[in-house]
């Protein structure tokens, strides 16, 4: 999986930084899915937090899942809630969202 999203994560990391946005692979979720943001990956999908701090970007992973190729389902309802879940958990025990 590291390999899956290692394009991404560089990208995040060294050469775009904070700003980094891109509509097909790293954006954020729409609708009731916000404040969460999506990488994608073909099928592959994990749901994340970003806080960006002057030119970099922190990002905490919650939770992935492979997305049937069918269209839309009831999983990806299930899987959004879940990581939003963990992300109300996380915001408990990092008030801001920033690691410090």
């Amino acid at each position: 999986m590291r390999k899956r999203f290692a394009g991404q994560f560089d990208a995040l990391a060294k050469r775009v930084g904070a700003d980094y946005e891109n509509r097909e692979r790293f954006t954020p979720l729409r609708g009731h899915g916000k404040p969460l943001w999506e990488f994608k990956e073909h099928d592959h999908r994990l749901y994340c937090h970003r806080h960006p701090i002057r030119n970099y970007v922190q990002i905490v992973l919650f939770n992935g899942w492979v997305k049937d190729k069918k269209g839309p389902t009831d999983q990806e309802d299930r899987e959004v809630e879940k990581a939003k879940r963990y992300y109300a958990e996380f915001l408990i025990e990092y008030p801001g969202g920033k690691i410090t």
